[in-house]
């Protein structure tokens, strides 16, 4: 029988083809003794049968909240006994979006036709990530689909709590630039000229620090449309446009001192849970490793992945070779090691991650309470410049009336 896939076949590049095996078991097992990960494995006589759809979905992607929460409902379902079939029928009834009830339509139509959940599920990249996709498969394959919810469940929310810390932390200063950045145009473009305005009948000087906010104001007052635009334009080219936006964060995220330490602390949380998730799954170390590297966000580290993945092929341990090349601080390679020789390497994996979520959450905390008084001295100074620069002339009016 001859099988479709599209597999991993390094951490950047995806294989396509086709094998011949006698089932599916057979096929996959072929598959990783060539050293591919599969997330699209089915007999090839489906594929003209999917052309043939021509299903059109969105081609946006699911938030984490969105995922968390179908992973929610799913899990809920079947930990009441629900069969999978009419749990998802359950889901597309409910659901209010019309692309979520044709993707479930055809998840549908695909078990229907003798797919498994995991082989639908890897149909759909853009909606279900690569990890999620081998716990499903992994829990297919040892009869515990229910487990595998559970397990993605706990994982997805604590992704997402971390996410809402960051988020909150930096919530707030972000709104105080904002105000404060708003007020500073609004005093420039519209406030000053008329404060100011009453010194034009005098004809001596106005002082230094007067004549430079002056010039500010009016390069804003003139300028103000070519600004504008010029701010649409980095928009669109730095934020909206998938490279532009990767370059940016890319930049922000490896070199500014605080923000640099926390998405690393934050990349070795989200690279420890999901390993430890996918060996609990009873997904092999090498096979784990693969799947998770890309989690790690720098491709310094993802390359060096991959030669620990060498090395752990050659008969090194998982420590041994970490030890080798750095990529991780030295307390986690001990963990590790630890882990490894107490034959619970999923569990201390665990506790790593929980680890650096604590440590994160109080880097957090010193963060924001330093930003907040930094932000409001910034800010205090800059419009008390402003403000300064404008009462010089009222104070020197004596001067100026002399004159």
């Amino acid at each position: 029988m001859e099988f479709r896939y599209k597999a991993k076949k390094s951490l950047d590049e995806v294989a396509e083809g086709k094998v011949l095996a006698e089932s599916l078991e057979q096929a996959l097992g072929q598959l990783e003794k060539q050293g591919l990960i599969p997330f699209v494995l089915e007999p090839a006589e489906n594929q003209a049968a999917l052309k043939k759809e021509g299903l059109k979905l969105s081609s946006g992607r699911w938030s984490g909240k969105k995922l968390t929460l179908f992973t929610q409902k799913l899990y809920n379902l079947t930990k009441s006994n629900v069969e999978l079939l009419s749990a998802l029928r359950l889901l597309q009834q409910g659901s209010g979006e019309r692309s979520e009830k044709l993707l479930l339509e055809d998840i549908i139509k695909k078990i229907k036709d003798g797919l498994t959940l995991s082989q639908c599920l890897g149909h759909y990249p853009q909606f279900f990530p690569f990890l999620y996709v081998n716990i499903i498969r992994s829990g297919e394959a040892t009869g515990q689909l229910k487990d595998s919810f559970s397990q993605l469940l706990s994982y997805l929310k604590r992704l997402e709590d971390l996410k809402s810390k960051i988020k909150q932390a930096l919530a707030y200063p972000i709104f105080m630039v904002l105000v404060g950045a708003a007020s500073i145009f609004v005093m420039l473009t519209f406030i000053l000229p008329r404060l100011v305005g009453m010194f034009e009948d005098f004809e001596a000087a106005l002082p230094l620090p007067t004549r430079v906010l002056l010039s500010v104001s009016f390069f804003f007052r003139k300028y103000w449309i070519v600004l504008l635009f010029s701010g649409f334009f980095l928009y669109f080219i730095l934020i909206r446009s998938p490279k532009g936006r990767a370059s940016l964060i890319s930049n922000l995220k490896y070199h500014l001192p605080w923000i640099k330490d926390l998405v690393y602390k934050q990349a070795l949380v989200n690279f420890s849970n999901s390993l430890s998730l996918l060996l609990k799954s009873g997904v092999s170390l090498l096979s784990g490793l693969n799947i998770s590297a890309s989690l790690l966000g720098n491709p310094k580290y993802i390359i060096q992945l991959e030669e620990v993945r060498k090395d752990i092929k050659e008969g090194l341990s998982f420590s041994q070779s970490l030890s080798k090349f750095r990529i991780f601080p030295e307390l986690f390679t001990q963990m590790i090691r630890v882990g490894e020789e107490g034959g619970r390497l999923e569990s201390v994996l665990s506790d790593i991650a929980e680890s650096y979520e604590q440590e994160i959450d109080a880097s957090l905390k010193i963060i924001s309470s330093l930003l907040e008084p930094l932000i409001i001295l910034a800010l205090g100074l800059v419009i008390g410049g402003m403000v300064i620069a404008v009462l010089l002339p009222i104070f020197n009016l004596n001067t100026l009336v002399g004159t």
